[in-house]
């Protein structure tokens, strides 16, 4: 199959009632992208996993769940074993085939769910971010979705487009993102105080 439309879900942190509002708008893409970091906050991490489920959303793992899968979680939880299965089986990464060439869903940057790119990210501190450089060297992807900083971001750096459509924490501007890859434009939703469209972007 190829992945023409996507709905970017960002770091969610336990924030189950913005969840419900953004895959409300699952019937206008292909697939529900979901960056992981789906636990950690002040909601209910397992309403959040239950509706992760009942969409069919792919999740990968974000450094949050890896913390719980390795004993050590940022916040204690009394997590139940199909909580903990779901985690250990999440990915670090997945792959897809879109019009525009391949994209890689990851946390961070691919399998790397503590690096940081945001928008000004820029001089030394680009510089030695040697795993955007892996990726471009490499030349394989055309697109990287991540998440991580709680940043929304649309940023090419030789020739890969980085997105990060942002995190539904709701002190922290939360929205998600409509990817279009055919026509390779992303239009930024926010949620609060209701969903609204803030803008559309392109590489």
């Amino acid at each position: 199959m190829i992945l023409r439309r996507a709905l970017l879900v960002g770091d969610i942190h336990t924030e189950a009632e913005l969840l419900a509002q953004t895959l409300a708008y699952a019937a206008h893409v292909d697939r529900i992208l979901a960056v992981g970091d789906v636990v950690d906050g002040p909601g209910d991490p397992l309403a959040c996993i239950a509706l992760l489920r009942e969409h069919g959303a792919d999740v990968v793992r974000g450094n949050h769940e890896r913390w719980v899968v390795q004993g050590h979680p940022f916040e204690p939880f009394d997590y139940p074993a199909d909580a903990l299965a779901w985690f250990a089986a999440l990915p670090a990464t997945r792959e897809y085939d879109t019009p525009t060439g391949r994209l890689l869903l990851g946390h961070g940057i691919g399998d790397n769910d503590m690096a940081k790119l945001t928008p000004d990210t820029s001089g030394y501190g680009l510089e030695c971010l040697d795993v955007v450089w892996t990726h471009v060297r490499a030349r394989k992807h055309r697109w990287l979705a991540g998440g991580h900083t709680h940043v929304p971001m649309v940023r090419t750096i030789d020739g890969i487009t980085f997105v990060n459509p942002g995190t539904l924490v709701r002190s922290q501007e939360p929205g998600f993102m409509i990817a279009d890859f055919e026509r390779g434009t992303f239009e930024r939703w926010t949620l609060l105080p209701r969903p609204t469209l803030a803008a559309t972007l392109s590489p």
